[in-house]
């Protein structure tokens, strides 16, 4: 127990307040928001396709995989589409927008996967397709709660 806290009690969390700062995707910053926002929807997907192809038989590279293809991003999303409505309303239907773009990128970088390794499923659209029935409707809840 100590050797944790002494962990801790070192940490740095400047990073995390800065990454939840961003993630509010303030109007005067939105920017460095969103280039934070696409390098962790690409860190996921070049993740999942390092770990498709070093550790084929690895049951907790597998979980990994699946837990970065789909619950890991589009919870994320609807994280990110709460905190900034609440944090600056009346953007709810501009943040909406700014995730759909995210879906796109992770579209097309799922897609990119393939070209590292042929029997990838890439992007799967069933898993984008649940993703969506968990990031959306928290959005777009969100959006008309804080107009």
């Amino acid at each position: 127990m100590d050797t944790i806290r002494s962990f801790i009690d070192g940490m740095d969390w400047s990073v995390l307040v800065s990454a939840w700062r961003h993630l509010s995707l303030p109007p005067d910053r939105l920017g460095p928001a969103l280039m934070m926002l696409g390098s962790i929807v690409v860190v996921c997907e070049l993740t999942r396709i390092a770990l498709c192809t070093e550790h084929t038989t690895s049951r907790v590279a597998h979980v990994t995989v699946c837990v970065l293809t789909f619950p890991f991003q589009s919870i994320l999303l609807a994280v990110m589409l709460v905190h900034a409505a609440s944090s600056y309303p009346g953007r709810g239907w501009i943040n909406l927008g700014i995730a759909l773009a995210a879906y796109v990128l992770w579209f097309v970088i799922g897609m990119a996967t393939k070209l590292v390794r042929k029997p990838s499923e890439g992007a799967d659209l069933g898993f984008m397709c649940v993703g969506a029935l968990i990031t959306f409707p928290v959005g777009i809840i969100a959006a008309i709660v804080w107009r």
